[in-house]
C-alpha cells in the first residue's frame, strides 16, 4: 500500500477493531488497533482508519472513540508520523442479536445513535437476520434504512462532555499505555516483534480469540451500568490500582445482584442482548 502511495494512489487501511466482537475492553481493542495503525504507516500508508465494536454502555462507547481518535494521534505522532489522515468506525454490536425482528431493530437503532453522538467518521450496520446466520441483501437494505434514519436525527447532536465520559476517557487512555509500554519493552524498538511475544507472554490477550497464539486468560464481564470490565487479567500488565477499580465495579455488581463474581456472570453477559438485555442478570 506504500507503494501506490508513493506513486500517487491513495488507499485507507482499516483493521477490523472488534476483534472477536464478544465482550471486548475498549483498552485491548484500542491497542491493538494503535500497533496496526503504526505497521501501516511503517510501510507507508497515509489514510489510516482505526475501529471500534460498541458495547452498549452508552457512556463507554462514547468515551472509546474519543479515546481511540486521541490515542491514535499520540502515539502515531510520537512516533514520527504526522503526514497522514485519521478517521474513525464505529461497528455496531458485533455479539449476539434477538431472534425478533423488531427487537434486533431497536439494537441497530442504538449502535447507530451511540455512532452518531460519538462523533465517529462512519459506522458498520447489522441487519434484523443476524440471530440467523448471513443476512439476505434486502434485510442489510432494511438495517442501512434503519440506521440513517436514526444518524439524520441525532446529525446535530453530540454526547456532552460530562464527569463519567472524562473519567472512562481517562481510565481507558492508562490501560492502553500501560499495555503498549510492555509491547514496545518487549519488542526493543521494533513493533512487529513486540507484538509477536506480547501475544506469546499473554501482554496482549483478545477474549475469545479461538487463535492458538491467543493465551485466551483474560475475561471481561459487565458491571454495574454495563459497561465491560475485567474479571480476570491473565498476564495483561495493567496496574495495580487499576485491576483495584475492576474488581470494584464487578463486586458492586454482584453485591447488587447476590452472587459472587464468576464465570457464569460472563456466560450471562454473553447471551444477555439475545435476551433483550444489555446485563446478564440472573
Amino acid at each position: 500500500m506504500g507503494l501506490y502511495e508513493e506513486n500517487g494512489i491513495r488507499i485507507n487501511r482499516e483493521p477490523f477493531g472488534p476483534l472477536t466482537g464478544t465482550l471486548i475492553p475498549p483498552f485491548m481493542s484500542h491497542s491493538v488497533a494503535i500497533i496496526e495503525g503504526l505497521l501501516a504507516l511503517e510501510q507507508g500508508v497515509k489514510s489510516i482508519t482505526v475501529g471500534y465494536g460498541q458495547v452498549g454502555s452508552l457512556t463507554q462507547d462514547i468515551a472509546a472513540i474519543q479515546a481511540l481518535r486521541e490515542l491514535s494521534h499520540e502515539y502515531f505522532h510520537n512516533h514520527g508520523f504526522d503526514d497522514y489522515e485519521l478517521s474513525t468506525v464505529f461497528h455496531q454490536w458485533m455479539g449476539g442479536f434477538p431472534e425478533d425482528e423488531a427487537k434486533a431493530f431497536s439494537v441497530i437503532a442504538w449502535g447507530a445513535a451511540v455512532a452518531g453522538m460519538s462523533g465517529a467518521t462512519k459506522v458498520i450496520t447489522k441487519s434484523p437476520h443476524e440471530a440467523f446466520g448471513i443476512p439476505t441483501a434486502a434485510a442489510n437494505v432494511q438495517g442501512l434504512k434503519a440506521s440513517r434514519q436514526m444518524l439524520n436525527m441525532v446529525s446535530d447532536q453530540k454526547f456532552p462532555q460530562c464527569a463519567a465520559v472524562e473519567q472512562e476517557v481517562d481510565l481507558i487512555k492508562s490501560e492502553v499505555r500501560a499495555v503498549l509500554k510492555k509491547v514496545f519493552e518487549l519488542g526493543n524498538g521494533d513493533i512487529a516483534r513486540g507484538t509477536v511475544l506480547a501475544f506469546e507472554a499473554g501482554v496482549l490477550d483478545v477474549p475469545f480469540a479461538p487463535a492458538a497464539c491467543n493465551a485466551g486468560k483474560i475475561l471481561p464481564v459487565r458491571d454495574n451500568t454495563g459497561a465491560i470490565r475485567i474479571l480476570e487479567a491473565g498476564a495483561v500488565p495493567l496496574p495495580k490500582d487499576i485491576l483495584a477499580l475492576h474488581h470494584d465495579y464487578v463486586a458492586e455488581r454482584a453485591h447488587f445482584e447476590g452472587r459472587k463474581p464468576s464465570f457464569q456472570m460472563v456466560i450471562d453477559d454473553i447471551n444477555a442482548v439475545s435476551h433483550s438485555k444489555l446485563i446478564g442478570r440472573p
